[in-house]
């Protein structure tokens, strides 16, 4: 399976949209608000507010039940401890209308994490 997201800011809101084929059919990437409450009027990008925090979080919640297949319990305990740096480092620095991210993409992030994790 390949995962990719895709965000574009339109005039009134921000959209993104998850496909797990590559790119060939999309769809409205969740908020997961049960799971992460931080922005229920909908996700955003480049900076450090809930809007960036709902989107961090709902990222690697949809990661990790799709790639990795977990639990949406699972998802929520994995995500719940990285997902504000997350934001930090991935989310917060996006400052474009129009952006993709792949899984590759999280799964060189999550490994980045882990080897500042271990270094210190």
């Amino acid at each position: 399976m390949e995962l990719k997201f895709k965000g574009h800011r339109g005039r009134k809101d921000c959209t993104v949209l998850v496909s797990h084929d590559g790119g060939e059919s999309y769809a409205n990437l969740p908020l997961y608000l049960e799971w992460a409450n931080h922005s229920p009027t909908g996700f955003e990008w480049g900076y450090y507010g809930s809007g960036p925090s709902q989107l961090a979080y709902a990222i690697l919640h949809h990661y990790f039940t799709a790639m990795e297949g977990l639990t949406d319990e699972e998802a929520y305990e994995k995500a719940q401890d990285i997902y504000m740096r997350f934001k930090q480092d991935a989310i917060s620095t996006i400052g474009v209308k129009e952006w993709e991210l792949d899984g590759f993409d999280i799964e060189a992030w999550l490994g980045r994490f882990e080897r500042k994790r271990l270094d210190k």
